[in-house]
C-alpha cells in the first residue's frame, strides 16, 4: 500500500531531508509540501493525503493550530519538530506520532508502518464515509469570493466526516453578495445530504437576484418543507451585503446571533428574526439591516463553537467567543477564523468534538 504524504515545514532544508528519508523508507508518495500552515491548509484539502508531517513552530499559525482545523476527511497527523515540549499539545489534537529532529530513519520507518497499518484497518463503513466526505467537500465552498473593500474568510469542520454545517459566498450582482451560514439538524450522512441540497438551492435562488433577502429564505424554506421528511429542519443566517451602501441585510432563521463589532462600540448581536427552516411552509422571514462603518467586523458561527464542552462539561459559550474575537479583532479574517477554531479545540482538549464547527468572518476595510 502506497502512503500519500504531505510535508509542512517553514525550513526548506528540513523539507528536503524529510523527503529523502521517506524515499529511503519506501512506499511513500509525497503529494505536496508547504512552507507555512496557512498555505498548507488549502493545499492539503486539494491533495487529500493519507498523512501530514507537520512542524510546530511556524510563523503566523502553529502546526498544532493547523492540525486542529484540518478539513475532513482528516488525514493522519505526524509532528516532526525540534522541540519535545509540545508533545502533550500534539496528542491533544489526535496526532498519530511525534518525531523529534533530527529524525532517525528507523524511527520514521516505524511511524510509516503505523500509518499504513491504520489505513488497512479502516472498515468498509469508514471508507464509505471518507468517500462521502470527499464528495461533500468537493461540493462545498472552500473560500469566500473576493469582495471589494472587505476581507472575508470561513472554515467548516465536520464532526463525523460528513456534516450538516455549510457556508456560502454567492455574488448576486456587482453591488451585492449573499453570505450564508447554515446548520441542518442532526449529524452524519443524512444531515450532509440535506445540507448539500440546501446549499445548492440557496445558490440557485440567490444567483437569480430576484426578490428580497426575506423572499430568498422563504423560497428555500418551502423547498425544504416539500422535499424532506417531516421533522427535518435547519437554522440559517442569510445576509446580503450591499457593497456601495456598506450595510448588511440579515434574515436570522432560528440561528445563533451573529456578533457585530464596530470601532468604539460594544459588541452587538443580530438575534433571530424568524423560525428555523422546515417548521412551516408558510412561515414569515423578516429581515433587519445593520450599517457597517469602516473596520467593523461581523462573525457568523454554528453551535458547534459555543456548545463545545470540555472534560467538566463546561461549554465554550458565546461570551468566550466574544472575548476571543475581541482579542483578535485586528487580524485578518482568515486568521481570526483560525484562532476561534483553535480556541475551541484548546477548550475541549482531548474530548472528541460532538458537533460540526463552522466560523465565517467579514470585515469592512
Amino acid at each position: 500500500m502506497i502512503v500519500r504524504a504531505f510535508i509542512v515545514d517553514d525550513e526548506p532544508p528540513a523539507r528536503v531531508r524529510l523527503r529523502q528519508l521517506l524515499a529511503e523508507v519506501g512506499g511513500v508518495l509525497v503529494v505536496g509540501e508547504a512552507g507555512d500552515a496557512i498555505e498548507a491548509r488549502e493545499s492539503i484539502a486539494e491533495a487529500r493525503p493519507d498523512v501530514v508531517f507537520l512542524d510546530i513552530e511556524m510563523p503566523e499559525l502553529s502546526g498544532t493550530d493547523l492540525a486542529a482545523t484540518l478539513p475532513e476527511p482528516r488525514p493522519f497527523v505526524v509532528f516532526a519538530t525540534a522541540f519535545e515540549r509540545y508533545a502533550l499539545a500534539a496528542f491533544a489534537v489526535e496526532a498519530t506520532d511525534y518525531l523529534v529532529k533530527p529524525i532517525a530513519r528507523a524511527r520514521l520507518s516505524d511511524t510509516v508502518a503505523r500509518v499504513r497499518e491504520r489505513l488497512s484497518r479502516r472498515t468498509d463503513l469508514e471508507r464509505d464515509l471518507a468517500g462521502a466526505s470527499a464528495a461533500q467537500a468537493m461540493l462545498q465552498h472552500r473560500t469566500l469570493p473576493l469582495i471589494a473593500g472587505y476581507d472575508s474568510a470561513a472554515i467548516t469542520i465536520p464532526a463525523r466526516g460528513v456534516g450538516g454545517d455549510f457556508f456560502i459566498g454567492q455574488p448576486i450582482d456587482n453591488k451585492r453578495t449573499a453570505l450564508v451560514l447554515g446548520d441542518v439538524a442532526g449529524k452524519g450522512m443524512s444531515a450532509g445530504i440535506v445540507a448539500s441540497g440546501l446549499q445548492a438551492r440557496i445558490e440557485a435562488v440567490a444567483r437569480l437576484g430576484r426578490g428580497t433577502a426575506s423572499d430568498v429564505v422563504a423560497d428555500v424554506n418551502r423547498s425544504l418543507c416539500s422535499g424532506t421528511d417531516p421533522g427535518r429542519f435547519a437554522t440559517l443566517v442569510y445576509a446580503e451585503l450591499d457593497i456601495e451602501k456598506s450595510r448588511l441585510t440579515v434574515v436570522n432563521a432560528g440561528h445563533l446571533a451573529p456578533i457585530v463589532l464596530a470601532p468604539g462600540s460594544e459588541p452587538t448581536l443580530i438575534s433571530s428574526t424568524a423560525p428555523a427552516l422546515g417548521w412551516a411552509s408558510d412561515a414569515r422571514f423578516d429581515a433587519v439591516t445593520v450599517s457597517l462603518p469602516p473596520k467593523s467586523l461581523v462573525l457568523f458561527y454554528s453551535d458547534g463553537v459555543t456548545e463545545a464542552t470540555n472534560s467538566d462539561d463546561v461549554e465554550f459559550d458565546q461570551w468566550r467567543l466574544i472575548e476571543q474575537v475581541q482579542a483578535h479583532v485586528d487580524e485578518t479574517a482568515a486568521r481570526l477564523c483560525e484562532s476561534v477554531v483553535a480556541a475551541v479545540r484548546a477548550h475541549t482538549g482531548t474530548r472528541r468534538a460532538d458537533d460540526d464547527v463552522t466560523v465565517m468572518a467579514i470585515r469592512r476595510l
